[in-house]
Order: structure tokens, then C-alpha cells, then sequence
């Protein structure tokens, strides 16, 4: 079942994160208030896929408007991942395809996402999901704290 990410999915999303992603520094703490923060913002989309029988958090999506000076109407996927045990199971189809539904309900005209050259089945499946990669570039960042 799809539905709108809460603060009590937290230590769930969190444990994804880490587990599924990679992300080492993700905190139950940020994550919750994070959650409590965005969730209720129109213009982020936060959505877990639960299961159930269970009521687990299996996976999750998370999205943001994407407007820039040279285009209009877009969202960007910032992050979507699925527990590894859960995988194959068509769950990242399934809470991709619920939010490329609500960007479009909200206005939207495209659904982007970036993902790490090094994650080669997750490009297959973007790409078996209608996505396709139109070019290739380094992600630079600078700490300001």
C-alpha cells in the first residue's frame, strides 16, 4: 500500500537510507524532522510503500518541484529506494508510478532524477520504466557548516 510519508516512518526510512543507499550520516532524528518539515509542503512529494499484512515500511519516494528560469512544471526525484529484501517485488515501479501521478495532478510536465554513475541496476530500471539518460556530468558540493 502507497501513502503519504509521516514522522513515525522515520527510523524506517532512515534504516533504507543507510541500508539500501549507502547514506551512513542519516539520522532518525533529521529524518523525522525532515519528514514533519516537507511532508506537508505542496511543493514535496514523500510517499512510502508499506506492507500489508505487516504494516513494514518496505520503500520510499521522495520528490521536489524542479522549476528553473529555462523550463516550467517539473519535479525531481530526490530520493527513492526499496529495503534490499524487498527488492524485484515492484515496489520502485509501483511508488514511481504514484509519483509521477501527484507531479502530474500538481501541474507537472516532467519527472527527472539523478542517479549515481556506479548504480548500474538502477539505470536499467529507470530506463525499462520509460526514463532515459540525457547526458552525464560530477556532482559538486560545498559545506557551508
Amino acid at each position: 500500500m502507497i501513502r503519504v510519508m509521516c514522522a513515525g516512518d522515520a527510523p524506517a526510512v532512515c534504516s533504507i537510507f543507510v541500508t539500501s543507499l549507502g547514506y551512513d550520516d542519516c539520522t532518525t532524528d533529521v529524518v523525522g524532522r525532515q519528514i514533519e518539515r516537507l511532508a506537508a509542503d505542496p511543493q514535496h512529494i514523500a510517499l512510502v510503500w508499506t506492507d500489508e499484512e505487516t504494516g513494514k515500511v518496505q520503500g520510499f519516494i521522495h520528490a521536489e518541484r524542479y522549476d528553473t528560469l529555462h523550463n516550467v512544471g517539473g519535479w525531481n526525484v530526490i530520493a527513492l529506494a526499496v529495503a534490499l529484501d524487498a527488492q524485484g517485488r515492484g515496489i520502485g515501479r509501483a511508488l514511481l508510478s504514484a509519483c509521477e501521478a501527484k507531479a502530474k495532478a500538481r501541474g507537472g510536465t516532467f519527472v527527472r532524477l539523478n542517479s549515481s554513475i556506479k548504480r548500474t541496476g538502477a539505470h536499467r530500471f529507470y530506463e525499462q520504466v520509460g526514463y532515459e539518460s540525457n547526458k552525464t556530468q560530477k556532482h559538486f558540493i560545498k559545506r557551508l557548516i
